[in-house]
């Protein structure tokens, strides 16, 4: 039933669904790197930032805070939780609010981040599969959602507003929008070939996972740097992910 809904929303909501013990083993890590990430970057957080990326390569944390992070990615609850087969770890995201609170959300997909032309976009969001799990450390907002544009693409008023077009806005309001709170410890899985934008507020605080396919295309876009070691990839559970 899960794994229908996906594929009909482009979204799971999981309320609950990572345990106390698990949650308070990773957060003093992601605290620790997001406080040096806002000293080393102070000039991105004043221009706007809402979000870091790469924690499992950071050089702020010791190898044995990224092993805990590499085995909270590849846990066996997460993975049960993918709704695509395969998956292949591709990085991590930190979300935060903007220092100053009037900049306004956006509408996105994923993939208009990417070099690739227009064409190819519209042929791969229908494709080839890159999820979010969504796991607040506290109470936020969360995020607002239009169902179903995993496996489309966008209507004339989706893509004028995404992109800013005859006197729109990305923040402007969508038809068929809806938007989900999350408290700590549950998770959102969310396409991110879909139409989507972050509810800022609440000091938000949230790790995102993305996972893709074991697709050509979309290992390329993988940083080497965020994947284990020879080392570590031995004292990982679950090392498949990151192969």
């Amino acid at each position: 039933m899960l794994l229908d809904d996906y594929k009909t929303n482009g979204y799971l909501y999981l309320p609950n669904f990572m345990d106390s013990q698990s949650l308070m083993e990773i957060e003093p890590i992601i605290r620790k790197f997001h406080k040096l990430w806002l000293i080393n970057n102070e000039k991105l957080y004043k221009n706007g930032a809402i979000n870091s990326h790469s924690l499992t390569s950071s050089k702020h944390l010791t190898e044995n805070e990224k092993l805990t992070l590499f085995n909270f990615v590849s846990s066996d609850k997460i993975l049960a939780a993918i709704p695509f087969q395969n998956p292949k770890f591709l990085n991590t995201q930190l979300f935060f609010d903007p220092k100053a609170m009037k900049r306004p959300n956006y509408w996105h997909r994923d993939i208009q981040y990417t070099d690739l032309e227009i064409d190819e976009q519209k042929k791969l969001i229908t494709k080839l599969n890159v999820v979010h799990v969504r796991i607040p450390l506290k109470n936020e907002e969360g995020i607002a959602l239009i169902p179903g544009t995993h496996r489309r693409w966008d209507t004339p008023q989706e893509l004028q507003v995404r992109n800013s077009l005859k006197n729109s806005k990305s923040s402007d309001d969508l038809e068929g929008q809806i938007r989900r709170r999350l408290d700590r410890g549950d998770a959102l899985i969310f396409s991110a070939n879909m139409i989507h934008r972050g509810i800022y507020g609440n000091d938000r605080l949230t790790l995102d996972i993305i996972f893709i396919d074991d697709n050509s295309t979309l290992l390329s876009f993988r940083n080497k740097g965020n994947l284990p070691n020879i080392k570590t990839m031995t004292l990982i559970n679950n090392p498949v992910v990151f192969e």
